[in-house]
């Protein structure tokens, strides 16, 4: 019997954008051929790339990749039995379940709006995965707005997000709420593009300056390199709490 993996992508957009393109050149490559120069059969040479990209996202064959960026991220923040940390845009509980399963004890809270359009993400999924990683009882899951977190102040060792912030329109509420719920001391960290496409995020030399103006101190951006699911270069931004 096959053993049930974790779900942490989103994958009908990766597979039909890598199936488009696959079929999209072989079709070109054979129209341009036949219609105009033979050498447009060479288009077709990539082809086979798309469509292995598209099986391993329908396979989840690249899942090993991005629970190599969790482990990374885990290691570099760091984490400690029995800390609080809340995990915002949790999605399908990427995050939130990596920590939970460094931990003996502790409270691990993964928050999202989960939108109905997000990429097949929702709360039954991340509790799924969180039985498949054997945390279920080590991890909460709850309905949240960034913007507005349903905690008290100072509540939390660490807040982390990954891949969350750059879509917030008002980023900057959200950062706010997250350094908020913060105990002095505690650590921010989020995982992020360069750019956001909707709430202005922008990984420049401004963002030290507002994120310090936010209540951090110790701001570092660091350059993160990923493979998922291909290699880019994103950014590791970490703070701790004034």
């Amino acid at each position: 019997m096959r053993e049930e993996k974790p779900n942490y992508g989103s994958p009908t957009a990766h597979i039909i954008a890598n199936l488009t393109l696959g079929i999209f050149l072989l079709v070109t490559a054979f129209l341009g051929a036949f219609f105009l120069n033979f050498f447009f059969a060479l288009l077709a040479l990539p082809s086979p790339y798309f469509f292995w990209m598209a099986k391993g996202w329908a396979r989840g064959g690249l899942l090993e990749d991005k629970l190599r960026i969790r482990e990374d991220f885990i290691r570099l923040v760091g984490v400690k039995d029995g800390e609080k940390i809340l995990d915002v845009g949790t999605g399908s509980g990427f995050l939130a379940i990596g920590f939970a399963k460094k931990m003996r004890g502790g409270e691990i809270v993964g928050i999202d709006v989960w939108m109905p359009m997000g990429g097949g993400l929702s709360m039954q999924k991340a509790l799924r995965n969180a039985e498949i990683e054997g945390v279920s009882g080590r991890v909460i899951f709850k309905r949240a707005d960034a913007r507005e977190i349903p905690y008290p102040d100072e509540y939390f060792d660490k807040v982390v997000a990954s891949f969350a912030i750059h879509i917030i329109r008002g980023w900057e509420k959200a950062v706010s709420e997250m350094i908020r719920v913060l105990k002095p001391g505690g650590v921010f960290a989020v995982l992020e593009p360069k750019k956001g496409w909707a709430g202005g995020w922008r990984v420049d030399q401004n963002l030290k300056v507002k994120l310090e103006e936010l209540g951090l101190r110790r701001v570092e951006v660091r350059p993160f390199t990923i493979h998922y699911p291909k290699e880019r270069t994103v950014f590791l931004v970490t703070g701790v709490k004034r």
